[in-house]
């Protein structure tokens, strides 16, 4: 089958107001953009790059060395600190917009449009050809079914909604957080289950790739949506003691020490309940499912988060770094990087051209000039929209045209 350039391999991958919608007023001021986050997302979203250059163009004989089993852990705690950090985001949302969220105000309207955006872009990058007439006439149900696979984008957006829907149950910030400590608990525990039962069954595909990963998904709700959700949790708890007391230079950088000490009994956690875990479940897969798999991997990204706090506090992070821009501009790298890479324009795409035929060296070569050809992508348009926002539109609506185009015309 052939791929459009947005088809791709299963490989890939302020104001408060009194009233009924009133909260209770925090203690701490509204937060500006911490840089501290978005550098974990840039750091997360420029390894995922190497993740997905490693895993597709390098030497099969290589996966038994040592170092590809250390680089096989080191990638994978990329997806799960990109999915933490876009929690850690929500929850600045949270804090900041609460009220307009709750009175459905614009700015609630505006985060179910980016929510949307995530949707779209994550389902059009594994539709079977990005064009009109082949969709209509000439696709066939397994690629539809492929198409049906929950990537990182998708889980993202669904996991936002959720908690967006659980927002509006709660309706305070103390009872969201509380539901929201409750529901990663929840998915943790449930994931060995859910990964046991074949929810195509009984349930639409579209549905049920959301479930689990036995089909086509790599990034179903469970266990993924934890880490959205644990990042929320870690927001909520960074923006609960930043300046708290105001006149306590040091209490913030106290509260993520004890961060850190609570990310380290975690990890201490995940080994010791792992032969009590592997016997409560029938079903059980270490690196795929277990609780004490993701207790490992989310204590090492509560670490990493904490140390880019202290780095920022000490050093600095610029707002115009390529790290922090990068991780604000997120998904315009992804989304192209994985277009580069797996998209097919008119003829085979560029892993298909290269194959699995690249050593070590040859592969960071690679992933690094894709790395340095985003981080620039990042910081220009970063710049373009700041310093014109016309061209931005103009831009913006040139690319609008050009797919459209595409999608009824081919190539």
């Amino acid at each position: 089958m052939r791929r459009s350039p947005l088809n791709l391999s299963t490989e890939s991958r302020h104001s408060h107001r009194d009233g009924i919608f009133s909260v209770n007023p925090s203690p701490t001021a509204k937060p500006g953009r911490l840089q501290f986050i978005d550098g974990l997302r840039g750091w997360a979203m420029l390894f995922m790059i190497d993740a997905h250059v490693m895993n597709s163009i390098l030497r099969p004989d290589l996966s038994s060395t040592t170092f590809y089993a250390f680089l096989t852990f080191m990638h994978g705690l990329v997806a799960p600190a990109f999915l933490f950090a876009s929690g850690m985001a929500f929850a600045v949302s949270v804090r900041r917009k609460m009220n307009d969220f709750l009175a459905f105000r614009p700015p609630f309207w505006r985060q179910l449009s980016r929510l949307g955006l995530l949707f779209l872009i994550g389902y059009c990058l594994h539709i079977p050809k990005f064009e009109y007439h082949h969709l209509m006439y000439d696709a066939e149900r397994p690629a539809w079914l492929a198409c049906c696979q929950v990537d990182v984008l998708q889980c993202i957006a669904m996991s936002l909604l959720i908690l967006l829907a659980t927002l509006l149950l709660t309706r305070t910030e103390r009872r969201f957080t509380l539901a929201t400590a409750i529901l990663s608990v929840i998915v943790v525990l449930a994931t060995p289950v859910m990964w046991s039962v074949d929810f195509w069954n009984f349930l639409p595909p579209l549905l049920a790739e959301y479930l689990n990963g036995l089909h086509a998904s790599l990034f179903p709700l469970f266990p993924w949506a934890a880490f959205v959700f644990g990042g929320v949790l870690a927001g909520s708890y960074y923006l609960q003691h930043a300046g708290q007391p105001p006149d306590d230079p040091t209490a913030t950088s106290r509260a993520m020490t004890r961060f850190t000490l609570a990310a380290l009994i975690g990890i201490g956690l995940s080994f010791a309940i792992e032969p009590v875990a592997a016997s409560l479940y029938p079903v059980y897969d270490y690196w795929r499912t277990s609780p004490s798999f993701f207790l490992l991997r989310f204590g090492l990204i509560m670490i990493a988060c904490a140390a880019l706090y202290f780095y920022e506090k000490r050093r600095g992070l610029s707002a115009s770094s390529f790290i922090v821009v990068s991780g604000r501009e997120s998904l315009l790298i992804y989304t192209v990087h994985l277009m580069i890479l797996y998209g097919n324009y008119g003829g085979p795409h560029f892993v298909d051209r290269v194959g699995k035929t690249l050593g070590f060296a040859g592969a960071f070569g690679v992933s690094l000039g894709i790395i340095a050809t985003m981080v620039a992508l990042a910081l220009s348009w970063s710049t373009i929209k700041t310093r014109s926002p016309l061209l931005k539109n103009i831009i913006l609506i040139g690319i609008v045209a050009g797919f459209t185009l595409v999608f009824f015309k081919g190539f």
